[in-house]
């Protein structure tokens, strides 16, 4: 069946709005300014909270809404000596003091077998002796479903449940200030305010639909009264799955598969979306699809347009042309506005038969005219890149005859007709296994100065002597195999014992001096810094070019349940895409993120489910787009399961 269909059509049937209903737990996001549905215990230092009741202001970034919800060990000591004690953690005895908690009674509904909620820890006892691990605990009907304990500067962690995040690597001593609700106020926040994440959990088993269920949170001080501890939550909600779905429409709708006789036995190819690619407003989608959107009835690898309003293939008359056996790599679009077409001109790598070697190609929307970048033999051409107005192009290539480097992998650059081979291969010294480079990322503006990649070569002097995968950027207004031309963004290791950090998927923003670098990491390449990673999690960095030395790098996401697994940057740097690896779920998620100037980077979360990937982002105007593929059935319009293109507009 053609799934082609008219914006109008599209609109019609795929956009959808989430019905309301009553969120259980009730106030789960405490928009009413209070604890209304909601009980405190112990000393009872619990409230809602927002980011006016903390100074500095700008210290706490709440997720949903303009409320959240604390729950504290302090202020100071509730109590002194031995008043309270009680062994709640079955560690070390009686020694667990100033215990607080807030928790929802509710009715279970149909359906009912995950507790998702916003959290952050933020705890005084980071600088503090292994011995005052303070914790926090989570349970339904008594049965604990997540403990965390304090971050330690020193990685320790006394108890034996996972540290949550640590926060500042220095003392701020932000305060919950008067304006609060009373039990909170003078709460110390000694390394400042938590960034929160998501976490979705499972229920306990043998909960009865209709009984009433118990969720309760709950803080500790450990060995000691004096230090503050506070747990933050908010959007609690009880789910029947942990997927999650913001405002999206589902952009392609296809069905069907193609079974072909070939030697002696079938091969079936499904309709499928596998990757995509975006313009700089987020307007113009690209993407390599086997389904039949117009004239792709045997269902072969095509490359499609979505322009925001309908479908086109990149159709190109003579050869070579997609045969049986051929498969498409991957692509980029140019972003800018050339004549009156934004992502005028497409770059991909294909094998075209069964036989052939992935090349390059570059194809002009405008006159529908396809270029035969390379051709070789018994190599690979593959992860093309393109700058803002299609001048400059850039891929990685095992080809000799276009590397001189034997089967090791280089950057090829090509401006016009002019192939340089980044870095230059004297830059690269031998080595075992061969020092390389890959994963290049043109510069999103339209000069085609700047490129990033990942080598383990050496192109700055006295750089990268261990040969670790290192973030470099080039700027080609130099020699390719002059030092100068380089910056080495990352300089790492290891991170403990003998895990090596591991550096990739770098992005450039469109600026004309190619200022931001963003990319993602498991190394804590920031440990002095506001946020760190203490964990050593997949997080993403950015690398400012403009800033000082010691101040250009920053890391922009810190999560303890999770691991970032691919970035995408706007033009003006303002907002990125994130895919993120949720590790309670197994699920991936993809959103947007804002760059602030203060505090957390907010996030708008699009979709997440067992397969949510490929996240690219434009700015129509000031709207960050963010466009994505996967098969799920995120709005009942997608029963069979291909994957396919969808797209978030966050207004």
């Amino acid at each position: 069946m053609n799934g082609f269909r008219s914006a109008a059509i599209a609109v019609a049937l795929l956009t959808v709005s989430v019905a309301a209903r009553a969120q259980v737990p009730a106030n789960g996001s405490f928009e009413t300014g209070d604890l209304t549905s909601w009980t405190a215990g112990g000393y009872n230092r619990a409230g809602a909270i927002r980011s006016s009741n903390i100074t500095p202001t700008t210290s706490l970034t709440i997720p949903d809404g303009t409320w959240a919800a604390a729950v504290s060990t302090g202020p100071g000591e509730l109590a002194s000596g031995t008043t309270g004690a009680t062994n709640f953690d079955n560690l070390g005895g009686n020694n667990d003091y100033d215990l607080n908690w807030l928790q929802s009674s509710f009715t279970l509904p149909a359906n009912a077998a995950y507790v998702a909620f916003d959290w952050g820890f933020a705890s005084g006892e980071q600088n503090e002796p292994d011995q005052y691990d303070d914790l926090l605990d989570v349970t339904v009907n008594g049965t604990r479903i997540m403990t965390r304990s304090s971050c330690k500067l020193n990685g320790s962690s006394y108890s034996p449940f996972p540290n949550a995040n640590c926060q500042n690597a220095t003392i701020v001593d932000h305060t919950v200030n008067s304006t609060a609700t009373t039990l909170l106020r003078n709460i110390n926040l000694r390394f400042g305010s938590p960034a929160f994440q998501r976490i979705c959990l499972p229920l306990p088993a043998g909960l009865v639909v209709g009984s009433t269920v118990a969720l309760r949170f709950t803080v500790a001080d450990q060995n000691d009264h004096q230090v503050d501890s506070t747990l933050f939550i908010d959007n609690v909600q009880i789910k029947s799955s942990c997927n999650e779905v913001g405002t999206i429409v589902q952009l392609t709708n296809t069905t069907g598969r193609n079974v072909e006789v070939k030697g002696g036995g079938f091969v079936a190819r499904m309709a499928a979306a596998r990757a995509l690619a975006v313009d700089s407003n987020g307007r113009t989608v690209a993407f390599i699809s086997s389904a039949d959107h117009g004239s792709n009835a045997n269902l072969l690898d095509q490359i499609y347009v979505w322009n925001g309003l309908a479908f086109t293939r990149a159709a190109w008359t003579g050869t070579p042309q997609m045969a049986s056996g051929g498969q498409m790599q991957n692509l980029a679009i140019s972003g800018d506005l050339d004549g009156t077409l934004y992502g005028r001109h497409i770059v991909f790598s294909a094998k075209m038969s069964e036989t052939d070697n992935y090349e390059i190609y570059l194809y002009d929307r405008s006159t529908s005219a396809l270029t035969s970048v390379t051709a070789t033999s018994g190599c690979s051409n593959t992860d093309p890149t393109i700058d803002g107005n299609g001048d400059v192009i850039a891929w990685t290539s095992d080809c000799n005859a276009l590397t001189s480097a034997g089967t090791a992998r280089r950057i090829i650059a090509r401006s016009g007709t002019t192939n340089t081979v980044i870095p230059a291969n004297a830059l690269c010294p031998a080595a075992t296994p061969a020092r390389e480079a890959r994963g290049a990322r043109l510069t999103k503006n339209a000069n085609g100065r700047y490129l990033v990649f990942e080598s383990n070569c050496q192109p700055v002097t006295s750089g990268n002597a261990d040969g670790n995968y290192e973030i470099f950027r080039y700027d080609r207004n130099g020699a390719a195999g002059t030092a100068s031309s380089y910056a080495q963004i990352t300089t790492t290791t290891v991170n403990s014992g003998t895990n090596v950090t591991q550096n990739s998927f770098a992005v450039l923003d469109g600026s004309s001096d190619g200022r931001y670098v963003f990319f993602i990491s498991n190394g804590n390449l920031t440990p002095s810094g506001a946020v760190f990673n203490s964990d050593f999690s997949f997080e993403i960095f950015r690398w400012d070019g403009n800033a000082s030395a010691s101040a250009r790098l920053s890391q922009r996401t810190n999560g303890s349940d999770s691991d970032i697994i691919g970035v995408d940057v706007s033009y003006d740097a303002a907002d990125y895409a994130f895919e993120r690896f949720e590790r309670t779920t197994f699920n991936t998620s993809v959103g947007r993120r804002r760059v602030a100037s203060a505090g957390a980077d907010p996030e708008n979360l699009l979709a997440s489910a067992s397969f949510v990937f490929h996240a690219r982002i434009g700015k129509d105007g000031v709207v960050p787009v963010v466009s994505f593929l996967s098969p799920e059935n995120f709005l009942s319009t997608n029963a069979d399961g291909n994957p396919e293109v969808w797209q978030g507009r966050i207004q």
